[in-house]
This record gives structure tokens, sequence and C-alpha cells, in this order.
């Protein structure tokens, strides 16, 4: 169930835009579910990633792990560190207009389109053995193009 709850932090970081948001998670089953009491957090954001959302980033992490009944404690039972970066992407946009050839114009030509793409991974380590029991990543639009 705190793993669903986990998920839910990498979706609601994405659903303020209208692009396509992908992720995945993933828990390593043969750790045994012990009652884990606290945490304490890693952030490991992108230099380019807006301060005000590297906060709201950090804000809504202690608001999930607050609201799952954990305290937060300089080495915690559990480290959630996360990673945040933007990415600028390209691709080449070639348009197949074949007819305009034909009509007196050639306002068929290739592009090359310019992006930025934005990725969260959230990870739990259970640090008495220094496990991953969670993994959590999702990509999509701009974590500065957030407020848009």
């Amino acid at each position: 169930m705190m793993f669903r709850y986990l998920f839910l932090i990498l979706v609601v970081f994405s659903i303020s835009s209208c692009a396509g948001v992908y992720y995945i998670s993933d828990h390593n089953e043969n750790i045994e579910k012990k009652a884990y009491t606290s945490y304490y957090t890693e952030d490991h954001c992108d230099e380019a990633i807006n301060p005000i959302m590297q906060q709201r980033i950090k804000n809504a992490v202690d608001i999930k792990m607050r609201d799952l009944g954990y305290k937060y404690s300089e080495g915690g039972d559990l480290l959630v560190q996360y990673f945040v970066k933007n990415t600028t992407k390209e691709y080449l946009q070639k348009c197949e207009d074949d007819y305009d050839r034909w009509t007196g114009g050639e306002t068929c030509r290739e592009m090359v389109i310019t992006y930025e793409e934005g990725a969260i991974i959230v990870e739990m380590i259970y640090t008495e053995i220094k496990t991953i029991i969670w993994h959590g990543a999702a990509r999509g639009p701009s974590f500065n193009a957030m407020r848009k």
C-alpha cells in the first residue's frame, strides 16, 4: 500500500499538464514487510530546475511520507531519494507534401523541433541492508513548464 501512495507522488507532478506522461514502478518482493517508522530524504535536482519547483517536490515527498505515518529522522529506516532532471530534446519533422511542388510552391520544409522533457526518479532504500525496496520513474513535460 505504501508503494501505491509513493507512485501517486510521481503522477501528481505531471498531471497538471496535458502532454503524455510515461511512468513505471517496481518493488522488491523479497524484502520482509517490516514496520518502518522513520525516513529521511536526499534530493538530486538538476540545477536548471526552477527552485520553487524543487521546493514543491520536496514538500510533496515529505507530506506523503508523513501521511503514510512515517516520521522524519536523520538516519531513519528508509532513505527516500529522488532525482529530477530536465532534458532538451530535438526531432526532425519531415513534411511529405508531394502536391505542393505542382501547385507552384515549396511550402513544405523539414523543421527541427526542440522541446524540454522532465523526468523524476524516486527510490526508497531500506537503510539497514542498503537495498532498494521501491523504485518509480516518470517522464513528461518539463518541470519548469508545470505552471503553464
